[in-house]
């Protein structure tokens, strides 16, 4: 009977093993000091380390989650050229609301009210955009992605800098970017620093 036990009591002294060597490092990393963090970055030995140790989310190791919103009517205002009374109140109707119900699309709204209010749209934007409100519209919906596509490639610059192995960084519906750092220390320094790209 003690010969039938054998290998089992083998194969789980190995996978002990195997786990305690799969956590040191999540465990030497865990104790490291600021100051060792930084030799160990000068010295280059840090981004080892880090490749080895478990990964960590918000859950367990703390850290910020952001949404921020891209101001498209300001984009779609600054886009226009020609504006007057009845387009800007026709793109404050929009924000209102899309600002009461934030599930709306911002373009089908925006098209509504331009129907609504009798626009002839081609009067406040160039040539470049189309002829008609369709193709104003989709033109429109293009630069918008096109702002929200170098928002985010800023911000992912910019999180490189606080170092976070990680970082969650998407896109959620056409006006919201979700930003998700695990184990940030200076959160607002962080936060302030998010935000403010967030303009377009």
């Amino acid at each position: 009977m003690k010969r039938k036990l054998t290998p089992r009591y083998i194969i789980i002294i190995l996978v002990l093993v195997w786990a305690v060597y799969a956590i040191w490092p999540t465990v030497k990393y865990q104790n490291l000091s600021e100051d060792e963090i930084e030799t160990m970055r000068d010295e280059g030995t840090l981004q080892d380390l880090e490749s080895k140790i478990i990964k960590q989310g918000l859950d367990l190791k703390g850290g910020i989650y952001i949404v921020l919103e891209v101001d498209i009517p300001t984009l779609v205002s600054n886009l226009a050229i020609n504006k007057d009374k009845r387009f800007e109140q026709a793109l404050a109707n929009v924000s209102t609301k899309i600002d009461v119900e934030s599930q709306l699309d911002f373009f089908q709204v925006f098209q509504e009210e331009i129907d609504a209010a009798g626009l002839r749209i081609h009067r406040y934007f160039d040539v470049d955009f189309g002829g008609s409100l369709e193709e104003i519209i989709a033109s429109l919906r293009d630069q918008a992605d096109d702002a929200i596509n170098r928002v985010l490639e800023i911000l992912q610059n910019r999180v490189d800098q606080f170092g976070v192995s990680e970082p969650t960084i998407q896109k959620q519906g056409n006006r919201r970017i979700i930003v998700e750092l695990a184990g940030i220390q200076d959160s607002e320094r962080a936060r302030d620093l998010l935000q403010s790209t967030a303009l377009l």
